[in-house]
């Protein structure tokens, strides 16, 4: 597979779309290269179903001096998977059985000379092979392109590249991922690095992070299901009964584990000064140069790499899906407003502190995810620690303890000894006033009491700590701004390091969630934004935000009748979830177009006009299926006698045959978002193709289902195998008829209106001559995509245009001897033009 040559794309001052070194306005159209990356690919895949030991080891059990039993040893089971408070420990069964099937990688790794010190889990991982193997690379990438798509959002975690400890880079994973991206250069394709991360880390229920960043502040993950400090799906306790509440991993945003390490991460030295490194290094920016250090890792090898840098990787991700973690709070006893997703146990930041200190807290709001929104269902009592009468048979090596092990207390903080191991085996070295350990981080800050169980200070987090003049008169701070103050300042260093590096690379800058952009075009004196960072944040820079049906997103339901308008509720359009409500078939159908265009506003009002890509959008392929057979209704199995619990299954209900199913409400939903994104002339990337896809388990992570491929789907093709090419692109492709659109790829001039009808099977563009024209020469040509899949090639459609002449370039530029899917198109004398193309047979 060879692509046509490759050139540098750029961003010009007030366009709308990235320009080639011949001035045509690019339209990118791709895809996210792929969910997979979020866990390991050896020394076995770690899925987030994935149960026991390879997903985080037991500890050995270490001794409390105060009750002189165990006090570790045995993991967490979840919480969050029902309203039950059953106990289980993190299997002795799961994945050491499966093991050997997976090889390491082939490089050396200095690690394993160590012999499982102290028996702590040593981080023997690879992400390798993420997102496919380079044998594999041929076939992915070419029906990527057959598809139509040139734009690759490149997942990459810190994890990947840091797993080993605070400095220690993954060789080998770095040298894997610029050979990767040579095959993704063979292409033709354009690729965005996506510094990936949810919910601060997999040990948190999410992705992104290293297991070490949570052991520096002190946390303790084994604990963290127990102690409600996070619902993390690979613990799930009883996964045989209870499935996991859809979409939960989100509420992990506003608990204990990851709101205490974005807190740390952002704003550290306001709000925990004693939490010091190294001679005063606060743990913010002790966390903050180890990820920067890891981002300058790739960005120097991809430099290294000749053909690499603007050919292929046009640019880099600010970084994914930011958090404030509890920044900006007024109020740390009730659950703010803010915290909208609400699904299972939603305990208030107090509740979560006071958990995670191992206490009993009793009316903690139970939620359950509707159509409408959140809806309170009642509330639960949280006791953490080992007392439920139905608690699981425990590990052989406390069958001589006492049975007083099964009301021992757990906290989500590391107690003194495992703190110490941890710190030696990860090189963690911490200031001797750093907060003790065993005790919670935010309490020794003066937050809450942990002996009153009261709160000291209400808006710790949104002032920081109060100090007193020289009357003793306590002095109330400002508020933080965090936009302005942290997140952004945070992404002005994230370019400043890959730029130091690859100086012409664009930034695709990334809001938070529902969070509009800084307002940098009109800069006040209040705005602490200085001319250097508003200079090299909108130089070169593409608005990067993501954007989903939200309700289709965290249901999986859609109906044509109504819907929600979360962005508008999010930007004080409406009052209530209840105004925000959406009526009627021709409303639902265009709302997503209009919430697109209302981005678009916004970000030509506040970061001045620009490129805007969509970095995720897409849908779960399982929306409007029965719940048995949608991917996060799992449910574990055991086969035999083998004690695994790494195996999935659909419910009863569920069939060989559901997999190649798609609900009219899927059809429906998906059809809006995808027009939506043609009518508003935004590039994007959709969420996602994963190559471990399948009917089971879905994308392997947090019961998502959202990939365009499913291994061993199969829909109809669009012709089998080519002449010159031995594989069918189009097996294993999901809703193909609906993503697979045409589009120009690059256009002479400026494109003003595309259209595509795929039931007549008709497109239409309209495109504007503009200055551009003049420095381009006659000879300069419009290149469109026009999938085979619809239009059949050359001999089964007809185009029609304003002026000028149309042309399918031959052999030369099919990649592969893939069909001819190129048109390519020469104006005449006009300024404005069209042109219509149309299936004829």
């Amino acid at each position: 597979m060879t692509g046509p040559p490759s050139m540098r794309l750029r961003v010009e001052p007030n366009d709308e779309f990235l320009r080639d070194e011949r001035g045509r306005a690019w339209l990118l159209r791709g895809v996210n290269l792929s969910g997979s990356c979020k866990f390991p690919k050896y020394p076995q895949p770690i899925p987030s179903h994935l149960r026991g030991p390879a997903f985080l080891r037991p500890r050995k059990p270490e001794v409390s001096h105060d009750r002189g039993i165990s006090t570790d040893g045995v993991s967490s089971g979840n919480a969050e998977s029902n309203e039950k408070d059953l106990v289980k420990e993190n299997g002795n069964g799961g994945a050491d059985g499966n093991a050997t099937a997976y090889s390491k990688p082939a490089a050396s790794d200095s690690n394993t000379s160590r012999n499982n010190r102290d028996n702590l889990e040593e981080g023997h991982i690879s992400f390798v092979g993420r997102p496919f193997e380079l044998d594999d690379a041929t076939e992915h990438l070419a029906r990527l392109r057959h598809w139509g798509f040139r734009m690759i959002r490149w997942v990459i975690t810190w994890e990947a590249i840091e797993h080993k400890g605070p400095g220690q880079y993954d060789e080998e994973f770095l040298e894997y991922t610029v050979k990767a991206l040579l095959k993704a250069k063979q292409g033709g394709f354009k690729i965005m690095i996506d510094f990936h991360q949810d919910v601060w880390s997999r040990f948190s229920g999410g992705s992104g992070a290293p297991l070490w960043t949570l052991y520096a502040a002190g946390l303790d993950p084994h604990h963290f299901a127990q102690t409600g400090a996070a619902v993390v799906h690979n613990t799930l306790p009883n996964p045989e009964t209870e499935p996991m509440l859809r979409m939960v991993w989100l509420t992990n945003y506003y608990k204990l584990a990851c709101a205490t390490m974005f807190t740390l991460f952002y704003a550290g030295k306001i709000l925990a000064p004693k939490c010091t490194f190294e001679g005063g290094i606060n743990i913010q920016d002790y966390l903050q140069n180890h990820f920067l250090g890891s981002i300058n890792a790739l960005v120097e090898k991809i430099h290294a790499t000749p053909g690499l840098e603007d050919d292929v990787v046009i640019g880099y991700d600010s970084w994914n899906e930011p958090s404030c973690g509890w920044i900006g709070l007024e109020q740390l006893d009730v659950l703010p407003e803010e915290h909208d997703m609400r699904q299972g146990g939603m305990p208030t930041p107090f509740q979560s502190m006071m958990l995670g200190m191992s206490k009993r807290v009793t009316d903690v709001a139970v939620y359950r995810l509707k159509i409408v929104g959140p809806v309170k269902t009642g509330s639960r009592t949280i006791d953490p620690h080992f007392s439920h009468p139905k608690a699981p048979k425990l590990p052989p090596w406390t069958l001589s303890l006492s049975s007083d092990l099964l009301r021992r207390k757990v906290k989500a903080w590391l107690e003194e000894e495992p703190r110490n191991q941890y710190d030696l085996k990860y090189g963690i070295r911490r200031d001797d006033d750093f907060p003790k350990a065993g005790a919670c981080l935010w309490a020794q800050h003066g937050v809450w009491s942990m002996d009153e169980r009261k709160i000291l200070q209400q808006d710790y987090f949104a002032r920081g700590p109060y100090s007193t003049d020289s009357n003793g008169v306590a002095q109330r701070p400002e508020k933080i701004r965090w936009v302005e103050d942290h997140w952004l300042r945070f992404a002005e260093k994230v370019i400043q390091v890959v730029r130091k590096t690859h100086t012409t690379a664009i930034l695709f800058l990334e809001p938070p969630v529902y969070v509009p952009p800084p307002d940098i075009v009109h800069r006040d004196s209040e705005n602490m934004v200085t001319e250097s960072a508003t200079k090299s944040l909108t130089t070169n820079m593409v608005y990067a935000p993501h954007h989903y049906d939200d309700v289709a997103l965290l249901t999986k339901k859609y109906l044509w009748w109504i819907n929600l308008d979360i962005l508008g509720l999010s930007r004080g359009r409406h009052k209530s979830l209840a105004s925000s409500l959406v009526f009627g078939k021709k409303a639902t159908e265009s709302l997503f177009g209009s919430q697109i265009s209302d981005i678009k506003k916004e970000c030509h009002d506040r970061l001045g006009k620009r490129p805007i890509l969509i970095g995720e959008t897409g849908l779960h392929f399982d929306v409007g299926l029965d719940n048995t057979q949608q991917a996060g209704n799992i449910r574990a199995q055991t086969q035999g006698n083998s004690s695994s619990r790494s195996l999935f299954s659909w419910g009863s209900k569920a069939s060989s045959q559901s997999v190649n199913r798609r609900s009219k409400q899927f059809q429906q939903a998906f059809d809006n978002i995808l027009n939506g994104l043609d009518r508003t002339l935004v590039h994007y990337t959709l969420w996602n193709y994963t190559i471990e896809n399948d009917q089971l388990h879905g994308d392997g992570w947090n019961g998502e289902n959202l990939s365009l491929y499913c291994k061993g789907h199969t829909e109809s093709s669009s012709g089998g195998k080519w002449d010159n090419f031995p594989l069918d692109l189009d097996v294993g492709g999901r809703a193909i008829e609906q993503f697979c659109r045409p589009y120009p790829i690059a256009t002479v001039g400026t494109p003003l209106e595309i259209e595509f009808d795929r039931h007549e099977v008709v497109f239409k563009l309209r495109t504007v001559s503009d200055s551009t024209l003049t420095s381009l020469g006659a000879e300069e040509e419009t290149e469109i995509y026009i999938p085979w899949y619809h239009f059949g090639g050359p001999e089964c459609c007809t185009v029609t245009v304003s002026d000028g002449s149309t042309r399918w370039p031959g052999q030369d530029l099919r990649p592969g001897g893939l069909p001819i899917e190129l048109l390519h198109w020469r104006y005449g004398n006009e300024k404005d033009h069209w042109i219509e193309v149309r299936r004829t047979r």
